[in-house]
C-alpha cells in the first residue's frame, strides 16, 4: 500500500495529528494555564495580607466546586463518592486554615502543598470520569500545578 492509499484509508475516528491536533486536544490545559496566570496577576496586586487569605480560600473553593458539581450531576448519590468529596472539602478547609494561621513564609508552602494535593485529586477525577467532566479536571490540574509552582518559586506577589 502506498502512502497516498494509506492516507485515504485511515479511520475517520483518528485524531488530527501534529501540533494543531495536539493543541486542539489540550485546550483544557491551555485554559487552566491562562486562568492560573490571570489569578496570579490579580492576587499580586492585592496587599500581602490579603494574598494569603484569598489563595487559601481558593484551595477550599476548588474542593467545594467538585462537591457541588458532583451533586448536580448526580454522581454523589454514590455514598463512597459523597464521603470522599466531603472528606476532601474538610481536608482542603483544614489546609486553608493552616495556611493563614502560620507565618506567611511558611504559609506559602502549606498552600503549595494544598494545590499539589488538589492536582492529585484532579488526576483521580480525570481518570474516573466522574463528579466533574474530564475537561474540567484537566483544566483544574494545570491551574493547580501552575499555582503550586508559583508559590514554590516566587511566592504570591
Amino acid at each position: 500500500m502506498t502512502s497516498a492509499t494509506a492516507a485515504t484509508t485511515e479511520s475517520p475516528t483518528r485524531r488530527a495529528g501534529g501540533l494543531r491536533g495536539a493543541l486542539a486536544r489540550r485546550w483544557p490545559a491551555a485554559l487552566g494555564a491562562v486562568a492560573a496566570l490571570n489569578s496570579l496577576v490579580l492576587v499580586a496586586r492585592l496587599p500581602e495580607s490579603a494574598q494569603a487569605w484569598i489563595s487559601a480560600w481558593c484551595v477550599l473553593l476548588a474542593a467545594v466546586i467538585y462537591l457541588t458539581w458532583g451533586t448536580t450531576r448526580g454522581d454523589l448519590a454514590n455514598r463512597r463518592l459523597l464521603t470522599a468529596q466531603t472528606t476532601a472539602v474538610l481536608t482542603f478547609g483544614a489546609i486553608a486554615m493552616a495556611a493563614v494561621a502560620v507565618d506567611p513564609a511558611a504559609g506559602r508552602y502549606v498552600l503549595a502543598a494544598g494545590w499539589l494535593a488538589h492536582a492529585a485529586w484532579d488526576v483521580v477525577h480525570h481518570r474516573l470520569g466522574r463528579v466533574v467532566p474530564r475537561w474540567y479536571a484537566e483544566t483544574c490540574l494545570v491551574a493547580d500545578l501552575v499555582l503550586a509552582a508559583a508559590l514554590l518559586t516566587v511566592g504570591l506577589g
